[in-house]
């Protein structure tokens, strides 16, 4: 694929965000017909099809992409405090950048997928058990901490900077959530 047809469908898919982002302001996921999204969005059927078989795999490339899950992986998630430090810093400053939107997820009803998204980011990308427990509920609980603190931040503000949000995050996890540095 040439650098300008890779350019063409990376603006038909951010048409089709879009598009779905403003439909979601009106209505439900659940009732946003794909009718009214390829208007909204202003491409064509074959183009949404192309792209999405999907209004949730929509949701996803948006997620990814906010991510930055469309670049290539940097490595393997070291779970200390620094390194998760740093990558909650630049989540935080992710998702400030993407305020209105993922507000507008939570009060579109959508809650339950952003926990989703977060608790099976890893299976989705081919991450190789980034995590260092066993503990079946530390992940949900990790996760739900990170949407619900997030939502929280974005609505209510965000009074704190990324840098004192993620201190203040990382201070909610009990130490075994960490490994020591000293056993890499």
């Amino acid at each position: 694929m040439s650098v300008y047809q890779r350019k063409a469908k990376q603006s038909v898919k951010d048409q089709i965000v879009t598009g779905l982002f403003k439909e979601l302001a009106k209505r439900p996921l659940s009732e946003i017909p794909v009718a009214s999204l390829i208007k909204t969005a202003g491409v064509a059927r074959a183009s949404y099809y192309r792209n999405f078989d999907s209004k949730e795999a929509i949701l996803n490339f948006y997620l990814d992409r906010v991510l930055g899950k469309t670049e290539e992986p940097e490595g393997e998630t070291i779970w200390t405090r620094p390194a998760i430090q740093e990558n909650l810093e630049e989540i935080f400053q992710r998702f400030e950048e993407e305020k209105e939107h993922f507000i507008l997820l939570f009060q579109s009803g959508l809650a339950s997928y952003a926990f989703d998204y977060f608790s099976s980011f890893a299976d989705r990308n081919g991450i190789n058990s980034p995590f260092p427990w066993a503990d079946q509920y530390k992940l949900p609980f990790y996760s739900g901490a990170l949407t619900a603190v997030l939502y929280h931040w974005l609505k209510s503000g965000t009074k704190e900077s990324t840098t004192e949000l993620a201190e203040l995050f990382i201070s909610f996890l009990p130490d075994a959530f960490f490994i020591d540095e000293a056993h890499n």
